[in-house]
C-alpha cells in the first residue's frame, strides 16, 4: 500500500472511531441524565434540553480525546514514516 493509502486508511479509522466514541458518550450522558432524573424526581418534559446537552458534550469531549490522541501518536517516531502524517 502506498503512503497516501495508508494515510487515508489511518485517516478514515480515527474518523470512524472519533464518530463512535461521540455516539457512545452522547448515549452515556443521556442514560446517566434519566438516572439522575428518575432519582432527584425530576419529570420526563426535561429530556430535550438533556439531549441537546448531551450531545455538545460528546462532541466537545470526544473532541478533546481525539486530539489527545491523535498528539500522543506524533510523538511516535516512525508515524511519519509509516503513513506520512507529519509534513
Amino acid at each position: 500500500m502506498t503512503k497516501n493509502g495508508r494515510r487515508m486508511t489511518f485517516l478514515l479509522v480515527a474518523t470512524v472511531a472519533n464518530m463512535l466514541l461521540t455516539v457512545i458518550l452522547i448515549v452515556a450522558f443521556i442514560a446517566i441524565w434519566s438516572l439522575v432524573s428518575g432519582w432527584l424526581g425530576i419529570q420526563a418534559s426535561t429530556m430535550a434540553p438533556a439531549i441537546l446537552v448531551s450531545f455538545l458534550g460528546a462532541v466537545v469531549l470526544s473532541g478533546f480525546i481525539y486530539s489527545r490522541v491523535l498528539k500522543a501518536l506524533r510523538k511516535r517516531p516512525d508515524l511519519e514514516e509509516r503513513f506520512g502524517l507529519l509534513k
